[in-house]
């Protein structure tokens, strides 16, 4: 629950009392909103399947992950394979069509085998579409992580694990497959050590997280549209720790979430949403601010800007940018630490006006860039300044950020 706006929408809607806990948004349970999930179902339902009408029930679920604004993400068990999952459902839509994040994984998925880094990118089990009351919702059906925005998991990030995002990286562009979104909470560490654990003992451990009734205001309401109730996300690192089983020998990184990925090879579609501003390229903040008029919405130079931002965050726990401010503030930051803009961008900034607010550049890139005399820290920080540079055509590629002195004693180290 974001804001108060989003908060009165949903009291003016329900009975809600949520406690400290935080919920999806109940009014996004809707037509072509949030498919209706409780616990126990088993997906997908008897003749909801309309991907493939003779598949049966096999993903029992059994708690909640997480929730964003496009989807709820679900740990459940494969009746089938007999072992855990994660089923992402995606919001309702009119048709029952595969969305370009299943296509793009299902393309990983069979042309990346046995290529370098392909290791590093979640791995993408099942994908069908149902027919729920909401519309026609996409499951992705992957292996279980627990994102590295946890702070138990961000605990036992290493260089180790800067090492191999970039990996994926490399892999993930020499496929020709831009991210969108490489935000911390879009990297996990697989869970496979979740397998020696019977169901019951993941739900007893997290048998008081909070429930809470959905009860519309509304008396004509359509019940068949929401949960009876929802239930708070839990950390499946958790109950690790609780069992001493976390973590478990070396760390693998996978890369999540790709509802804002595309290919080099085709026009920049509509993306959904937008990436958060903490990682936000120069060109693609001058984009908004111009209303679209310069600049680009995204492309692979505005990946590596982000994931340089990602990997600061990642060993620093702090932002390398700050957001407070204006979008405005935060452009006049990120120049700063990236560079002059190129020629064609400076001529713009000169000339332009935002708002009521001429732009003016002033950057000392030496100066905020400025380093202790830890050697391995020094490294590491040369290593993002190559991604951080205002000009997009000269930010090192992920495939060149390989052999790095960083990265090359990253992986002499493990």
């Amino acid at each position: 629950m974001e804001t108060s706006t989003t908060l009165l929408d949903q009291y003016e809607t329900f009975f809600f009392s949520g406690g400290d806990a935080e919920f999806e948004d109940l009014t996004k349970y809707k037509q072509y909103g949030l498919h209706p999930i409780i616990l126990g179902d088993v997906l997908p339902k008897p003749l909801t399947c309309v991907s493939d009408v003779s598949k049966e029930p096999r993903y029992r679920i059994m708690l909640k992950l997480g929730y964003g604004a496009f989807s709820t993400v679900w740990l459940a068990r494969d009746l089938v394979e007999e072992r855990y999952v994660a089923v992402k459902v995606g919001l309702g839509s009119d048709k029952p069509l595969p969305d370009r994040e299943a296509e793009i994984l299902s393309q990983i998925r069979k042309t990346g085998p046995g290529k370098h880094g392909y290791q590093r990118v979640i791995e993408l089990l099942d994908v069908f579409i149902v027919e729920g009351p909401n519309g026609f919702h996409q499951c992705l059906v992957t292996e279980v992580v627990s994102p590295l925005s946890d702070e138990d998991t961000n605990d036992y990030c290493s260089f180790d694990v800067v090492r191999q995002i970039v990996e994926g990286f490399a892999f993930l562009h020499g496929e020709g497959i831009v991210h969108g979104d490489p935000h911390i909470g879009n990297f996990g560490i697989a869970l496979p050590q979740l397998e020696q654990f019977e169901e019951a003992d993941i739900i007893d451990y997290f048998a008081n997280s909070d429930v809470i009734a959905v009860v519309p205001r509304d008396p004509n309401f359509p019940l068949n549209s929401i949960p009876p109730y929802i239930v708070q996300s839990v950390i499946m690192t958790d109950f690790l720790d609780s069992r001493k089983a976390f973590p478990a020998g070396s760390l693998n990184v996978k890369i999540l979430d790709f509802g804002r990925a595309c290919r080099m090879s085709q026009a920049v579609p509509n993306l959904l949403g937008a990436p958060p501003k903490m990682i936000r390229p120069p060109e693609f903040v001058l984009h908004e601010l111009c209303h679209g008029e310069i600049e680009s919405t995204w492309s692979e130079a505005a990946d590596i800007w982000a994931v340089g931002c990602t990997l600061y965050h990642v060993k620093s726990g702090v932002k390398l940018i700050s957001t407070w401010g204006s979008l405005k503030d935060f452009l006049f930051e990120a120049i700063q630490f990236g560079g002059p803009p190129p020629q064609k961008l400076g001529r713009k900034f000169g000339k332009r006006k935002i708002g009521n607010m001429k732009i003016v550049v002033l950057h000392n890139r030496v100066k905020v860039w400025k380093v202790p005399r830890n050697e391995e820290r020094l490294k590491f920080l040369k290593f993002i300044q190559r991604m951080i540079i205002t000009n997009p055509d000269e930010r090192t590629t992920t495939t060149a950020l390989l052999t790095d002195p960083f990265m090359v004693a990253s992986a002499t180290i493990t």
